[in-house]
């Protein structure tokens, strides 16, 4: 079902004009019309559709600066005014279309919008951006102030601490380092000095831990070393016994390489040398070697017959 147009009532107290009656209230063409809206000469409202609606007022306004009277609204054609009309007011709010007023091509009913308001001041909208960020982050200062004694205490672990403790030491921080803690009032030098006596509260046990360990390694590494210098020493001093012994023998081969039996001699050898092993000292010098070799060989003269023999004739 359709709606038919109804004529054009003038002499009625119209508030709104589609594009071609606007064109007729001024005697102008209706790309007049669209041309006066873009440009902003004859300011137009619109409908959520797209259409233009302009007002009465506005239509007057347009004849009162153009220098021309409106079109008859009554029997008695009002006389033109002799001077400048002054700029009107804003325009009021627009009631909702009449289904009368519909333009050739409108196929539903509308309701009317006005138009989008102008666009902000950029300054002002910076302004107002600015001031936002402004309150956001004084709103987020404490609780960035948190996060940053946080990452100073975890910062205070050092290298080499195991995971472990790491964790120990994110889940302290994490309990005490609170906005009741560390309000407003306490400076940044003394809420960092106290993360990192916490931190080191912590710590203390891991390294109380190291520092025995080390000392029992370090001890047991004096121990070793002690006692290879015991063997170094044991080493050198069972040389030199060595090699006095070794001087008393050949000293000994020497003295009973003549006038010797060689049953004799072997015997005696034999006796020297196992007279050096047991008796021979560190202490004991070349000198004390040869002495005690030649009392060990006196001791088989001593004892020979045939010398006896010799002596007695």
């Amino acid at each position: 079902m359709t709606t038919k147009r109804k004529p054009q009532r003038w002499g009625t107290g119209k508030k709104w004009f589609s594009s071609s009656e606007a064109a007729r209230y001024l005697g102008v063409s209706v790309d007049t019309i669209r041309q006066l809206d873009e440009s902003g000469e004859l300011r137009a409202s619109r409908t959520k559709g797209g259409h233009r609606r302009f007002s009465r007022e506005a239509l007057d306004a347009y004849l009162a600066r153009k220098g021309r009277g409106g079109t008859k609204r009554t029997p008695e054609r009002p006389k033109p005014r002799r001077h400048a009309v002054a700029r009107p007011g804003p325009v009021p709010e627009p009631l909702d279309d009449d289904p009368e007023d519909w333009e050739p091509g409108d196929e539903v009913f509308e309701p009317f919008v006005e138009a989008p308001p102008p666009p902000p001041n950029p300054l002002e909208r910076f302004a107002r951006e600015m001031a936002e960020r402004r309150k956001r982050e004084e709103e987020e200062a404490p609780l960035r102030r948190l996060a940053t004694l946080k990452q100073y205490g975890l910062n205070q672990i050092g290298w080499g601490i195991p995971d472990s403790w790491h964790a120990r030491v994110a889940a302290a921080l994490e309990s005490c380092v609170t906005l009741k803690t560390f309000p407003a009032w306490v400076s940044d030098v003394d809420a960092y000095r106290i993360v990192r006596g916490k931190v080191e509260e912590v710590l203390q046990p891991y390294h109380d831990e190291v520092a025995r360990k080390k000392a029992e390694e370090t001890r047991r590494e004096e121990e070793a070393a002690t006692k290879r210098q015991q063997q170094v020493k044991e080493a050198q001093d069972d040389r030199r016994v060595q090699e006095l012994i070794d001087d008393g023998m050949r000293y000994a081969r020497s003295e009973t390489l003549f006038d010797w039996d060689p049953d004799d001699r072997a015997r005696a050898l034999r006796d020297v040398e196992r007279m050096l092993k047991d008796e021979v000292e560190l202490d004991w010098s070349e000198q004390d070697v040869k002495d005690a070799v030649n009392d060990e060989l006196d001791e088989w003269e001593d004892d020979d017959p045939e010398a006896d023999e010799e002596d007695e004739s």
